[in-house]
């Protein structure tokens, strides 16, 4: 099954303004915080932000979406990998943000509500294409940049390796039968990628 066309890819039409992107999703990511995954609905962030909901349809398809997005920015996973340190550490940053977020409130609270969709509801997709694909798309990268700095050898597989990465991190999140922790990324990590000697 094909992935679905990322929120980020460039719409036709009037240019995006990255200021009312910042808006929508700072109004949902208050409504995340205070209500959980249920009170991000098109409505309330459209009235949170003093926007119009065409203007959110322009960047996200629906509320799942864009609380999906809001999730992921509050993570600080994205900032993590972009900041100016070595790919591996940057990699582990990334990661380690991951489990913090998913140890606080709103991140257990979007963890059960994940685990109880079914897979072809639009929370399931908006997971999927918001939250999984990103942090792969910026692990790859990573890993891409760690290969050329020497710090890891180079898989056989770079897809298997970026499954092995997050297959138990979201079995952990699906099954909840552990929690995602930072020493947990770590030893993870260290399995999956060791560092050369």
């Amino acid at each position: 099954m094909s992935r679905q066309p990322s929120s980020t890819q460039p719409a036709r039409g009037r240019p995006r303004d990255p200021r009312t992107r910042a808006a929508i999703l700072v109004a949902a990511r208050d409504l995340l915080g205070r209500g959980g995954l249920t009170a991000v609905t098109i409505e309330a962030i459209a009235q949170k932000a003093r926007v119009s909901r065409p203007t959110i349809y322009r960047y996200w398809p629906n509320a799942p979406a864009v609380a999906m997005a809001a999730f992921l920015e509050a993570t600080g996973a994205d900032e993590a990998a972009r900041a100016p340190r070595t790919p591996l550490s940057a990699l582990r940053a990334q990661l380690h943000a991951l489990a913090d977020a998913f140890a606080a409130p709103t991140g257990r609270s979007v963890a059960a509500m994940v685990a109880a969709a079914q897979s072809e509801t639009e929370l399931a997709k908006a997971f999927s294409n918001e939250f999984i694909a990103r942090n792969r798309d910026a692990t790859r990268a990573l890993l891409d940049r760690c290969i050329a700095d020497g710090a890891i050898e180079a898989p056989d597989d770079m897809e298997l390796t970026l499954d092995l990465i997050f297959g138990p991190l979201f079995y952990r999140l699906l099954m909840g039968h552990a929690p995602i922790t930072r020493a947990f990324v770590d030893r993870l990590l260290d399995a999956v990628i060791p560092a050369r000697g």
